[in-house]
């Protein structure tokens, strides 16, 4: 097995793991946002849209950690794609392959661009 062959399935098991352990961040969170002194469901009948700092800033006052450690999770499990286009840029540089790492360069700054636009301040 070559150089390139290895590296690439080190990426891949990493985002395997990346994925295991952001779904089960994700799991214990959500377990965690559970009220079973109440209807499981209650807080999900009427929909009042946040902005995801606001979100953040009222679960944290709250001390909502159910809530904060699914964000986290959702954080970790977002930044997986732009992680392994980080690493496929990293990947053709190491081949001396320059267009390959150029387009790699511009999928990047186009997702970076998409997550930034998408902020609402």
């Amino acid at each position: 097995m070559n150089d390139l062959n290895r590296m690439e399935l080190k990426i891949s098991k990493f985002l395997r793991l990346g994925v295991i352990i952001s779904g089960s961040i994700i799991s214990i969170g959500w377990f965690l946002s559970f009220k079973f002194d109440q209807g499981t469901f209650v807080p999900f009948k009427t929909y009042r849209p946040f902005n995801i700092l606001d979100s953040l800033q009222m679960n944290f006052i709250l001390q909502n950690w159910g809530n904060l450690i699914i964000y986290l999770g959702l954080a970790i499990l977002i930044s997986l794609p732009v992680l392994r286009v980080f690493l496929s840029i990293l990947l053709f540089l190491k081949q001396k392959e320059r267009a390959m790492a150029i387009i790699g360069s511009v999928v990047l700054l186009g997702l970076i661009l998409s997550f930034t636009l998408g902020i609402e301040a």
